[in-house]
């Protein structure tokens, strides 16, 4: 028999933007049916209710509750302030019997009634199972109804993952990907990988790289990276001589070294191979015709400086001598999952790349994956998706950055990557760090605990819907659980996240202080492993 919607109030007060209801304190303290009832409790905070208008109903989530009057008697009379999730109607030939839509037609007038919500309803809103969603928790409170996300709308708009240390993110990030994983078997998906977090977490569906198997070659950077690598940030007249004699020289490179591309083709920014001997070459010969040797000093700077990241062991990802070929085939089928072959997944370990240079390395990944999916073509071009982790450390607020290229190349890929189907995730526990810019640009934000006023107030100005309910129950969420707001979901939604099994979660864990500080070591062969490990910048 299907059970009667039980009446908790009317509306007494409606706009554009919430409505206002009027509950009686003893029917709302009653609203919650029988252990055996389809209906779902209105009394709190983040509950969903329903109103009755001309087409249907209009579904809202409780934002406040309130008494009444100011008397200090017995509370009789409350009123609950309500946020619209969307209109639904009836649809008896659907599962639920309810088709809903995030729009509001019917707009709620002052006298109408509200309802409970059913499982039904909230399986019509948040339930949908199809080859284009795919389920990461259950829904706000009762947390029987799975919530789904929207693949097409989640990747196509980009997306962020933020929220306080401890409260899940990794692990938020690790659900994603394993079920958009286990939905499609043959994506491409790039974690830049700050902590060696992600390496177990995919070690069954992804490839690993860190700078003992990641061949990244110099002559991929383009003239900015060029010249951070070579020369650095410093500001001085000097600086802007070097960066002359480096274009100069870099360009007569990839002209001297492109045999078979037209010399007007070819710029400074062009991936083509070039030999460092050849930059040694030319700076020598260049110095060879200065008549004043006072005039020497930058070339000489730009001839240590290649000698130098030859020398270097920490660089040998990017200037062994194996890397002056042309591999960059190579590259992008092993970082972009060219053919997937079971793994779709690439993890970049940046943890063991050298500090002066990460900005360079994160830049160039990305700037790979934009270039790429700008020139490939045709039916075998596949959508590619980058995650960056610590995104506050690559794409900051500041203009005065170390980060400078890796922040424009990521910018960049939030402004235009959904034009050529590269789709960007942020991940951070500082957003309000974060380039405004690029996080605005996310269409879905997973937002996770934050205690910090200056980052809700940032999450609040960027998100992409201006839930007031959603946002002041931020500081309030338990670990693993998130709301979730924007494209990728039918109407914001508090989740509380599935729990992955213990081999798909991240490594990164808060150490047991409590158990390790019992026990003394017994072994210390580790101290050397440990220093070995160091000194050979290796794991």
């Amino acid at each position: 028999m299907l059970e009667v919607p039980k009446e908790i109030g009317f509306v007494t007060r409606a706009s554009g933007q919430d409505t206002v209801v009027l509950c009686d304190i003893n029917e709302l303290n009653n609203s919650t049916g029988g252990d055996d009832s389809s209906r779902l409790p209105a009394a709190q905070i983040g509950a969903i209710v329903k109103i009755k208008v001309n087409k249907g109903f209009v579904f809202a989530t409780v934002r406040e509750i309130t008494r009444q009057d100011e008397s200090t008697g017995p509370v009789q009379h409350v009123l609950m302030y309500l946020d619209y999730l969307g209109q639904g109607v009836r649809a008896p030939y659907s599962p639920t019997g309810v088709s809903f839509d995030r729009g509001i037609v019917d707009f709620p007038v002052p006298g109408q009634m509200v309802y409970e919500v059913s499982y039904d309803d909230l399986e019509a809103i948040f339930g949908v199972n199809d080859t284009n969603h795919f389920h990461i928790g259950t829904v706000y409170p009762q947390h029987v109804t799975p919530a789904s996300i929207k693949t097409d709308s989640m990747l196509g708009k980009h997306f962020a993952v933020l929220g306080s240390t401890g409260t899940g993110k990794s692990c938020t990030v690790a659900l994603l990907i394993h079920r958009i994983v286990e939905r499609m078997p043959k994506g491409h998906i790039i974690i830049l990988d700050p902590h060696n977090e992600y390496a177990s977490a995919f070690s069954d569906c992804g490839e690993h790289f860190d700078i003992s198997n990641l061949r990244l070659p110099y002559w991929m950077m383009n003239f900015e990276e060029h010249i951070e690598m070579f020369i650095g940030s410093r500001r001085s007249v000097e600086r802007e001589l070097e960066i002359d004699i480096l274009r100069r020289c870099i360009y007569a490179a990839r002209v001297d070294a492109a045999s078979n591309i037209q010399a007007d083709k070819i710029t400074v920014n062009s991936p083509i191979p070039y030999k460092l001997s050849f930059i040694r070459d030319y700076l020598d010969t260049s110095m060879g015709k200065l008549n004043n040797p006072d005039k020497m000093a930058p070339f000489l700077r730009l001839k240590a400086k290649v000698d130098e990241l030859k020398r270097d062991v920490r660089f040998s990802f990017m200037f062994s001598g194996m890397l002056a070929h042309d591999n960059l085939k190579e590259v992008i089928k092993n970082l972009l999952r060219f053919p997937v072959d079971n793994k779709p997944v690439t993890t970049i370990d940046l943890s063991g790349v050298p500090s002066e240079i990460v900005n360079v390395v994160v830049s160039m990944i990305s700037r790979l994956v934009f270039d790429f999916a700008v020139w490939s073509k045709g039916e075998d071009s596949r959508p590619i998706l980058l995650v960056c982790e610590e995104a506050h450390r690559y794409v900051p607020t500041s203009e005065d950055t170390v980060f400078s290229s890796a922040k424009r190349a990521i910018e960049r890929i939030a402004k235009e990557g959904r034009k050529y189907g590269v789709s960007l995730g942020l991940v951070s526990q500082r957003p309000a760090d974060i380039s405004e810019s690029a996080l605005s640009q996310c269409g879905t934000i997973f937002a996770m605990r934050m205690n910090n006023e200056r980052d809700q107030r940032f999450v609040a100005a960027v998100m992409p819907e201006g839930s007031k309910g959603a946002l002041a129950s931020l500081s309030s969420l338990q670990n693993r659980e998130a709301l979730v707001v924007g494209e990728g979901v039918r109407a914001p939604v508090r989740v509380l996240l599935d729990k992955l099994d213990e081999p798909k979660r991240p490594s990164g864990c808060n150490p047991k202080y409590s158990e390790d500080w019992q026990k003394d070591v017994e072994d210390d062969s580790f101290i050397l492993e440990a220093i070995e490990n160091w000194r050979n910048q290796g794991r």
